[in-house]
C-alpha cells in the first residue's frame, strides 16, 4: 500500500507540473481540466485549487475564483501566494476591503513582498485612504527600488494628494526606469502641466516623440504646449487613442472631478422642452459625442428614437450596456452630421466641442441635420482671457476652450439662434473650477 500511495503522489506531482505548464503557456481553459482530474482524486489538493482559482478567475469565474483559493487557504493558511492572489481577485472584482485584509495578512507572513505592499496601495487607493496608500507604495520601492510601476502609483497618489514635489520626484524615477513606457512620459507630463510647467512638460512630451514619433496623443500635447500650428481639432487618432484607453474608468474618474456637462444638458433640455411627456416621446434625438452614454437615460424620455455617435469604439461598448440608445454610430461628428439632414428634432452634445477648436464647420453641420424648429444644447470650456484668445485655445491638457462671443458668433453664422446662454463650472480640475459655457440653440 505505501509503495501504491507513493506512486500517487509522483503522479499527482507530474500532473500538477503539466497543468501549470500548460497554464504558463496561456491557456487557461486546458489548464482547468488538469486541475479537475487531480481535484478529483485529492480534493483538498492545496496547488490545484490554488491553480484552479487562478484559471477560473481568468476565465471571467470570479466568484468560482475566490471559493477555490480560499478552500486551498482552508487546507494550507499559510500558503502566501495563494492569499497573494487571493487579493488579486477580490481586487479585480472591486472587493477593495477584502483585498486589503488579505495583502495585510500576505505583508504580515512575508514582510519583504515588495508587489503586496504596491497592490495594498492599490486598493487603499481605491478606497480614498490616501496618506495609506503613500505609506504602502513608498515601502514597496524602498524593498524593490527599480520596481518602475511602483514609483509610477506613488506618483500618481502623491498627485492626488497635493503632494506636487514628491510626485513629480517619484513619475522621474519610474521614467528613469522605465524609458520606454508611455505611462511614464504620460503621468509625469501631465503632472508638470497641472503646475502651469508647461516649458518642461514639453521637453518631456518631447522625449516622448523620440520613442514613438507617430503617436497622434504626442503630437497633440506638443501642440499644445507649444502653442504654435495649433490644429483646428483634435484628430480623429488622437480622439480614438485617448478615449479608448479612458473607456473603462472614465466614469469613476469623471465622478471624482464632480463632472456635470451631461446633468447640466439635461437641465437644458427640460428647460427648452418642458419635463418630458408622451407627445414629446415623438422626438428624434441624437446624443452627439456620447461617450459611455451618461446623456442616455437623461435623453430617453424624450425620444422616440435616440441614437448616439461617438469615434472611440471603447465608449460606445460601454454606451451599449446601459441599453438606452436605438442606434450607435462609430464616426466623426461633423461627417456623420453632415450626411444627416432634416434628420433630427434635437442634438445634444455634452463635453465633446472641447476637443475642437473652429467650429463653423460642426456647427454647419449641426444646423443641418436639426429640424426646423428643433434643437442644439452642448457645452464648451470658456476661455478666460478672450483678449488673448478672441475666439478658440488649446491648453496644454490638451482640450480647446472658446469665448462667449465666438460660440454666439458661429451659430449666428450656421443659422441658429441661441435661447439660452449659461456660464457654468463643468468639473474640478487640480482642485479648480473648470468654467463652461452652457447652451441652448434653435433651428428657426
Amino acid at each position: 500500500m505505501k509503495h501504491s500511495k507513493s506512486k500517487q503522489k509522483i503522479s499527482l506531482d507530474d500532473a500538477l507540473q503539466l497543468a501549470v505548464a500548460v497554464h504558463r503557456e496561456g491557456k487557461p481553459r486546458l489548464a482547468a481540466q488538469h486541475y479537475t482530474a487531480i481535484l478529483e482524486i485529492d480534493p483538498k489538493h492545496p496547488d490545484a485549487l490554488h491553480y484552479m482559482g487562478v484559471a477560473q478567475h481568468q476565465l471571467g469565474n470570479h466568484d468560482g475564483a475566490v471559493n477555490l483559493i480560499s478552500r486551498a487557504l482552508e487546507v494550507a493558511p499559510d500558503y502566501v501566494d495563494a492569499r497573494n492572489n487571493l487579493g488579486n481577485v477580490q481586487k479585480e472584482m472591486g472587493r477593495n476591503a477584502d483585498a486589503e485584509q488579505s495583502y495585510r495578512a500576505v505583508i504580515a507572513a512575508r514582510p519583504d513582498f515588495a508587489l503586496a505592499h504596491n497592490n495594498l496601495g492599490v486598493v487603499l487607493r481605491a478606497q480614498d485612504k490616501l496618506g495609506e496608500a503613500a505609506d504602502a507604495y513608498r515601502q514597496a520601492v524602498t524593498l524593490a527600488p527599480k520596481f518602475a510601476q511602483g514609483w509610477l502609483n506613488l506618483g500618481n497618489v502623491l498627485k492626488k494628494s497635493g503632494d506636487f514635489n514628491e510626485a513629480l520626484s517619484a513619475y522621474r524615477n519610474g521614467l528613469l526606469l522605465a524609458p520606454e513606457n508611455p505611462d511614464a512620459y504620460r503621468s509625469l507630463a501631465r503632472a508638470l502641466v497641472a503646475q502651469q510647467r508647461h516649458k518642461e512638460a514639453l521637453e518631456i512630451y518631447r522625449q516622448w516623440e523620440k520613442i514613438d514619433p507617430a503617436n497622434p496623443v504626442v503630437q497633440h500635447h506638443i501642440a499644445a504646449c507649444e502653442g504654435a500650428a495649433v490644429p483646428e481639432r483634435a484628430s480623429d487618432a488622437y480622439v480614438q487613442t485617448v478615449f479608448d484607453r479612458f473607456a473603462n474608468s472614465f466614469e469613476q474618474v469623471l465622478a471624482k472631478l464632480e463632472y456635470r456637462a451631461p446633468a447640466l444638458c439635461g437641465e437644458m433640455v427640460a428647460s427648452l422642452l418642458g419635463e418630458p411627456d408622451d407627445a414629446q416621446r415623438a422626438l428624434d434625438v441624437l446624443d452627439a459625442g456620447c461617450g459611455t452614454g451618461l446623456c442616455g437615460p437623461l435623453l430617453r424620455p424624450y425620444a422616440k428614437r435616440l441614437e448616439g455617435v461617438d469615434l472611440s469604439a471603447g465608449m460606445l461598448a460601454k454606451a451599449a450596456e446601459r441599453g438606452d440608445y436605438d442606434q450607435l454610430h462609430e464616426a466623426e461628428l461633423t461627417a456623420w452630421l453632415s450626411g444627416r439632414p432634416a434628420a433630427y428634432d434635437m442634438l445634444v452634445s455634452a463635453d465633446t466641442l472641447c476637443y475642437f477648436g473652429a467650429l463653423e464647420a460642426v456647427m454647419r453641420a449641426a444646423a443641418a441635420a436639426v429640424r426646423p424648429g428643433g434643437y442644439l444644447v452642448f457645452t464648451v470650456e470658456a476661455t478666460q482671457d478672450a483678449a488673448a484668445a478672441p475666439r478658440f485655445l488649446l491648453h496644454p491638457h490638451g482640450r480647446y476652450s472658446h469665448t462667449e462671443a465666438y460660440v454666439r458668433a458661429a451659430l449666428a453664422a450656421a443659422g441658429l439662434e441661441v435661447t439660452q446662454l449659461r456660464h457654468i463650472t463643468l468639473r474640478q480640475e487640480a482642485s479648480k473650477p473648470v468654467a463652461g459655457l452652457l447652451v441652448g440653440a434653435r433651428k428657426p
